[in-house]
């Protein structure tokens, strides 16, 4: 009887050993398997949003045209706007210079402290 009970603690031992290998192995072949699953996914899904910028993009460029087909006014009056907005700033700048120069000769007229 001893010999029997000895016998199936033994087998029992060796069952657990092998279920312990073979669960290991495959726990490391599923990790492996599951990491370059989801590099495969993340590069996608990179692929993915980069395609959805890129039709983003000519949406917009597409819009913008049918937009200036569609009311050739609105297209014309940005055109004119750009003139209109470059003539202001050199308006502006002419200002600034004249006054620059006003301060340059207001500084060459001031008697300076340092002949005294």
């Amino acid at each position: 009887m001893n010999i029997v009970i000895n016998e199936m603690l033994g087998c029992l031992i060796i069952a657990a050993g092998i279920g312990g290998a073979v669960g290991w192995l495959l726990r490391h072949v599923s990790a492996g398997k599951s990491a370059q699953l989801l590099a495969d996914v993340t590069t996608m899904m990179h692929l993915k949003g980069q395609m959805l910028e890129k039709a983003r993009h000519e949406l917009r460029e597409a819009t913008a045209k049918l937009q200036a087909i569609e009311n050739p006014a609105n297209a014309l009056q940005g055109v004119e706007l750009q003139p209109a907005e470059r003539d202001r700033r050199i308006r502006e700048l002419e200002r600034f210079i004249l006054q620059l120069k006003m301060q340059a000769e207001d500084n060459e007229t001031c008697p300076t402290d340092k002949a005294a």
